[in-house]
């Protein structure tokens, strides 16, 4: 193998195991996606704006720092959306949270012309303020105090004074929200905590691949991820356990960390198959696994051994899926050169099978394009780039565009396999 840097069902009973820590998913296919369900993860959105991720445990506490600490079974069963306040160090109660309302900017003629921050216009003084913490007064009453306080707060804007009312949130508040975890919530967790480790690649980004590969149920899709699996979950959800996702991974074994924060149902999870980049080559045997009699293993070495059988079939079943070929189209985000990875993908693919590259390095998009146009195996590769802009009032504008290889920045490839 030389990779430079820079219709077969699936068998899910052979495969219970989907990240590299053989980390088990069991949910069931109908559990209820809209309630907080033991054993899942859920997005913990805290007062300062902040995630942290949970997975739930029964009769377990969570603790959210300075805000405090609350029992899951508390919040187990309920909905998701709902905000939650901490009081009595670890009771929690139902409230609204003004952050997830939107404001009507045209109720009133007001406007911030005349408005001033002005420290004095704050009547409470910090000593104030602490003081009724120690009274044990709650988040939400004390930030009825500080408005209450402010000589100037009726004359600002709606817009402004919602401003005004989730900064003093995020100081004194004790208000979570628990947030279901979806393809998009899931992005923004790790865009915001570290944009490298998913390839910096945004949502409209990712949204492109998936539009463009035509992912949809009863695919069968070849994708090489070097983002933590967030390309990988994002076909896994548009298949929804109807057809095979097929990731091929560096290393002995691969870093989908991202798949298991979705608690994807076991059926969408059994779509998944793995393969390294060592296992995909026919001269490269596998080593006979070793059948043992199954009776005369102790429960301890039983488990170990069925795991391990099971592991090793199903590889052996994914190579003979990858051999097969007939696949409907490849996504690349890799750390790979793109062209050695099309030399060696390419011949797995059906014919008119969309191909989508994307890389944060123009300059390998554009030798890939020369490449692909080279070849002669390619219709019509395009190197595409969109960008979304979201601004003050929550409007989102999109624009997508074709644009000139030497204006291309965080782009994608597409092309179609002749």
């Amino acid at each position: 193998m030389s990779l430079e840097q820079s219709d077969s069902p699936v068998d899910s009973q052979n495969f219970d195991k989907i990240d590299s820590h053989n980390e088990s998913f069991e949910q069931d296919e109908h559990t209820d996606t809209l309630r907080i369900m033991d054993n899942q993860y859920v997005f913990i959105v805290l007062p300062s704006g902040n995630i942290k991720v949970v997975k739930l445990q029964k009769d377990t506490t969570v603790s959210l720092g300075k805000f405090g600490t609350f029992h899951t079974n508390d919040i187990i069963g309920k909905p998701f959306g709902h905000s939650y306040e901490i009081y009595d160090r670890d009771k929690i109660k139902v409230i609204r949270n003004v952050a997830f309302y939107e404001v009507d900017l045209d109720d009133s003629g007001a406007n911030n012309q005349e408005t001033i921050d002005d420290p004095s216009k704050q009547k409470l003084s910090y000593q104030d303020i602490e003081q009724l913490k120690k009274d044990g007064m709650e988040g939400q009453d004390i930030i009825k105090k500080v408005i209450e306080s402010h000589s100037s707060f009726d004359k600002k804007t709606e817009y402004s004074k919602a401003k005004y009312i989730k900064r003093k949130e995020s100081k004194f508040s004790r208000v979570f929200t628990p947030v279901r975890p979806t393809l998009y919530s899931v992005w923004e967790y790790f865009f915001a905590k570290n944009p490298s480790k998913i390839r910096d690649m945004r949502i409209d980004t990712l949204s492109q691949m998936l539009t463009l590969s035509n992912a949809r149920a009863y695919a069968k899709l070849l994708v090489v991820d070097d983002t933590q699996g967030l390309l990988i979950t994002g076909v896994m959800e548009r298949l929804g356990g109807y057809g095979i996702v097929l990731g091929i991974h560096d290393g002995e074994y691969h870093n989908y960390d991202i798949v298991r924060y979705m608690n994807f149902s076991k059926k969408v999870n059994d779509s998944l198959m793995v393969l390294s980049w060592q296992q995909i080559f026919k001269e490269e045997c596998q080593a006979p696994f070793n059948y043992q009699d199954e009776s005369k293993l102790s429960q301890k070495d039983l488990k170990f051994y069925l795991r391990k059988k099971a592991n090793y079939e199903k590889v052996q079943e994914a190579r003979k899926i990858l051999w097969k070929g007939g696949f409907d189209g490849l996504l690349v985000a890799s750390q790979y050169q793109p062209e050695s990875i099309l030399d060696t993908l390419v011949p797995y693919l059906a014919g008119s099978r969309p191909i989508i590259i994307y890389h944060i390095n123009r300059e390998v998009l554009v030798n890939t394009c020369v490449h692909m146009r080279i070849s002669g195996k390619f219709l019509n590769p395009q190197i595409t780039e969109s960008w979304l802009r979201q601004y003050q009032h929550g409007h989102i504008e999109n624009d997508m565009v074709f644009v000139c290889i030497f204006k291309i920045s965080k782009a994608v490839m597409y092309a179609n396999f002749g």
